[in-house]
């Protein structure tokens, strides 16, 4: 194998498939990349037996052939490379990787040990990235990190009727949303895993796409996005999702309209003084505003006020910080409505628009006092 690439080409290619390579494989091909000429471009794909990437670039091409190397050291050397073209050749079992000035040897691997990649279906469903792109990020933060439940560190992710729905909870809050897809298209219901989607949002914006590519491979429990110059593939997770729809309240006793800036602010601000007491902030809901309280007796007390518009009847509830921060940080307009029914019922967020079908819930802290 023999190969010329552009450094910069190459040096974007390699930052997003050193992303996926795991630092302690469960097998060691796995820390490796596969390097592979085909039909006037270069090949390279990574996997982590969750999700597996596919990226081609054009190179001018010498000889024919594929081989595997270490694919973090491979990334780190090309991105402090001087130069305009980065020069491949495979000698027995080395490649030589090598510029005007440099020049590096890596040690390979037997690409028969790299894990197969399956081709992906010729029919895709094709979707506009930017409609389903905010309705992914605004759910999959809730979803939960926990392999212990692998269900819940998944999206819930319906076609329907014209609409596509995403949902995720860890236990403890949900993130809900759903976006108008008005062409026929056939329905599925699936769980994909949060990390690997987030990755693939991640992916295309950084390449600048306008579309996403989808589609299931059948028989396989795997699904895959296809972009211009790459594939992603990604398992998808077995097991029964939550009824989510029997916790979603309707409706509640009290009713806030507050600005996000005034309320972002104010729970940074009075955080600082939760982290050593479990999280824990209070609110205060009052005719005049949310009064925001955290207690920590080795460090202080805080005490922070907003304005709102309260209807409905005063009460107090407690949330973990966190998850009021990770609402906040990604809550997709300036007012927020915020229900309750009261100290031991969940917290409901959502927009004022009804163009927007964005829901997020809280389930509240228990405290003494």
């Amino acid at each position: 194998m023999h190969f010329f690439v552009l450094k910069e080409n190459l040096n974007k290619i390699l930052s997003i498939l050193s992303r996926n390579i795991s630092s302690r494989p469960q097998i060691p091909i796995l820390s490796n990349v596969l390097i592979k000429t085909d039909k006037g471009q270069i090949k390279f794909a990574v996997t982590n037996l969750e999700i597996g990437l596919i990226f081609s670039i054009p190179a001018k091409i010498e000889k024919e052939g594929e081989v595997t190397v270490p694919g973090k050291l491979l990334t780190e050397f090309v991105s402090n490379l001087i130069a305009d073209k980065v020069e491949f050749n495979l000698e027995g079992n080395n490649l030589h990787v090598k510029t005007d000035k440099t020049k590096a040897v890596f040690s390979t691997m037997p690409t028969g040990d790299f894990p197969p990649f399956l081709e992906p279906p010729q029919i895709r469903e094709k979707f506009r990235f930017e409609k389903i792109k905010d309705a992914i990020i605004r759910t999959v933060f809730a979803a939960s990190t926990d392999e212990g439940r692998p269900v819940l560190t998944g999206i819930r992710t319906i076609l329907s009727d014209g609409k596509m729905s995403f949902a995720a909870t860890d236990g403890y809050r949900l993130s809900v949303e759903s976006v108008n897809i008005p062409d026929k298209r056939q329905n599925f219901n699936i769980i994909l895993p949060a990390q690997p989607l987030s990755e693939v949002i991640r992916i295309a914006q950084e390449v600048k796409a306008e579309e996403l590519e989808f589609a299931l491979i059948e028989n396989k429990n795997q699904a895959v996005f296809v972009f211009p110059n790459g594939i992603v593939f990604t398992r998808l997770i077995e097991g029964e999702f939550p009824n989510i729809e029997k916790i979603i309240p309707q409706g509640g006793k009290t009713r806030v309209v507050i600005d996000k800036d005034d309320f972002f602010q104010s729970v940074k601000t009075t955080s600082l003084f939760a982290r050593g007491a479990a999280n824990i902030i209070k609110i205060k809901i009052s005719k005049d505003g949310l009064h925001l309280s955290a207690n920590t007796p080795q460090v202080g007390e805080d005490e922070d006020y907003v304005e709102a518009r309260v209807e409905g009847e005063e009460t107090e509830i407690a949330f973990n910080f966190r998850f009021l921060l990770d609402l906040l940080a990604n809550y997709p307009e300036e007012s927020i409505v915020f229900e309750t029914n009261g100290s031991l019922n969940p917290g409901v967020f959502k927009p004022i628009s009804s163009s927007l079908s964005f829901l997020h819930i809280i389930m509240p802290v228990r405290v003494q006092g």
